[in-house]
């Protein structure tokens, strides 16, 4: 792509970005992570870029690049993530954190581990798992090679991005980069050994915890490392992670343990995950679907932080809300219906301790839901 074009993007973002905004929006989002008292929770409103670029003038006249451009090209990926996360939320006025990320997808760990990956058109990349029980064996035994996987392109990635906002002073004020998707402990396992590692939880319990082990070791160090690279404002209260401010200092995704008894989640995985977050100083986990019956085991983690909630229509929400209450656990993603957001029902109900997400195709309806969630308030 030509550089050209990303340089004018950001130089119209440079000339468009409030004195101030970013450090209302940290402001707001430190206050209801933490359970204060808070004028409004934040909401983060993101519109769909599946079909191109949504926005109006001038900024419509912007590529948006398919997603295999992207993987091998910085200064595409760079572009995407400005128009869909930082100029989406210039325009609507919302509390977008105005973070971008290096978007190689959920692989960073299982392949710095040894997995075999594979990108093709414009599929996110993925991991061949091991189909010989030697394979598991010897990851769990050698553990991370630093170079390994994507992480090179990562790397560079990232570098990419603080150099070429170095040349723009307020958007290198304002834009985030966020740590890219370091999955978890028991999703990096799952994602190597496949559909067989359910299989362990009864038969191969020591190799299990091995693998567990080495998976949280290699999430940890990457972390250390990515962070030096990225720009975090919220750090340590908070991070940014699928574009929503998050409490604590790392993400874990706990997509696979869901599929697991409480008390397999408990025994198995859940020492891994507290690991990782009292090592890191404190974070949140993370899943898609319904993990009801893991909330209590999750609580129960002292460094819990957080829940970032892929579906929480799946889920008793004010529920899951009242116990995260009682233990000062942030839940983010909420995901009320349009009409709670508009009435300012969803605010009522949920005044602080929170961050909302609203999901839409539709950029004029994006931008009328924020002016009245900002004049409800």
């Amino acid at each position: 792509m030509s550089r050209q074009e990303l340089h004018k993007l950001l130089k119209l973002l440079e000339e468009r970005m409030p004195p101030g905004r970013a450090a209302q929006a940290d402001a707001r989002a430190r206050r209801a992570l933490a359970w204060l008292d808070v004028d409004r929770p934040p909401l983060v409103a993101q519109v769909s870029f599946a079909q191109g670029n949504p926005l109006p003038p001038p900024w419509n006249a912007f590529r948006y690049y398919p997603y295999r451009r992207t993987f091998a090209d910085p200064a595409a990926m760079m572009q995407n993530h400005l128009l869909d996360r930082v100029a989406t939320g210039l325009l609507l006025g919302d509390d977008s954190p105005l973070a971008i990320r290096n978007n190689h997808g959920t692989i960073q760990v299982a392949a710095a581990l040894g997995g075999r990956w594979e990108q093709r058109d414009d599929e996110y990349p993925w991991i061949w798992k091991f189909e010989r029980r030697e394979d598991v064996e010897r990851v769990a035994e050698r553990g991370l090679d630093p170079a390994g996987g994507v992480v090179p392109r990562s790397r560079a990635t990232l570098r990419f991005y603080r150099e070429t906002l170095a040349a723009f002073p307020r958007c290198r004020e304002a834009i985030q980069i966020s740590l890219p998707d370091l999955q978890g402990p028991m999703d990096t396992a799952e994602q190597l050994w496949g559909s067989d590692i359910f299989y362990a939880f009864a038969e191969s319990r020591d190799l299990l915890h091995r693998l567990l082990t080495r998976a949280a070791e290699a999430q940890l160090h990457l972390a250390a490392e990515f962070r030096k690279l990225c720009v975090d404002r919220l750090d340590p209260e908070g991070t940014i992670q699928h574009g929503c401010p998050t409490p604590g200092r790392l993400l874990i995704r706990n997509d696979s343990s869901i599929l697991l008894s409480r008390g397999m989640y408990e025994e198995f995985v859940r020492p891994h995950d507290a690991r990782v977050l009292r090592e890191v100083g404190g974070g949140s986990i993370h899943f898609c679907g319904n993990g009801d019956h893991l909330i209590e085991a999750m609580l129960a983690i002292p460094e819990l932080r957080g829940f970032d909630f892929g579906q929480p229509e799946m889920m008793d929400i004010p529920a899951i809300y009242a116990r995260c209450r009682e233990r000062r656990v942030a839940c983010v993603r909420l995901s009320p219906p349009r009409e709670d957001l508009a009435s300012g029902r969803a605010r009522r109900d949920y005044p602080t301790g929170c961050a909302f997400l609203y999901s839409t195709t539709d950029f004029a309806d994006a931008l009328d839901l924020c002016r009245q969630w900002r004049e409800r308030a």
